[in-house]
């Protein structure tokens, strides 16, 4: 998948110390990856905390089993892999906080604002949905994992993915139009 935030080169070098098991290489590694590991697990659990500790197992984990990177495709591919597993994992054990976290946006233009707003809307109303439901939706149509890959992280069938994705979607789309709907009724009573 192209553009993801994982997307970002290693060179052979580093790879081959952090096989060996040299500490700045790890090093190296971890400082380039933190940031979209943290992302990709914070949105598939919606707790910073619970996110931390994934992002760092997930990062042991494949400090552990570098040697097993084939080099057959990229290595940001391979360890958003352990990172998916690993907040997977975490989702089927039950393992998510009850509170969303919100964080402030700041606007240059109008534009800008309401574009923001959107995003917020889209940032609550995923927060709303199942922990699994959100896991299938980030996962499917954020970073590129086709069904079977998804019921395979879950221990589940396709029918499984496809299903939660549907009414998943069903869910966000009616959400967000009784969001929608809420903005225009305000806007047309302030005007």
């Amino acid at each position: 998948m192209t553009g993801s935030p994982f997307d970002i080169e290693l060179d052979e070098i580093t790879l081959a110390g952090a096989r060996r098991g040299q500490v700045p290489a790890c090093e190296n590694i971890f400082r380039k990856f933190h940031q979209p590991a943290y992302s990709v697990a914070f949105r598939i659990c919606q707790c910073r905390e619970t996110a931390q500790e994934i992002t760092q197992e997930a990062f042991i984990t494949a400090f552990r089993k570098i040697r097993q990177f084939r080099g057959d495709s990229p290595f940001w591919g391979w360890l958003r892999r352990v990172v998916v597993n690993h907040a997977i994992s975490t989702v089927r054990r039950g393992g998510n906080a009850s509170t969303v976290e919100f964080q402030d946006f700041h606007a240059n233009s109008e534009g800008d604002q309401n574009q923001m707003g959107l995003a917020m809307d889209l940032e609550s109303a995923l927060a709303s949905l199942d922990t699994e439901d959100r896991a299938v939706v980030w996962l499917h149509d954020v970073e590129g994992y086709n069904h079977r890959e998804i019921a395979g992280l879950f221990g589940k069938t396709e029918s499984f993915s496809k299903t939660r994705l549907s009414r998943a979607r069903a869910r966000l789309r009616n959400l967000l139009d009784g969001e929608l709907a809420g903005r225009k009724r305000t806007s047309a009573g302030a005007g």
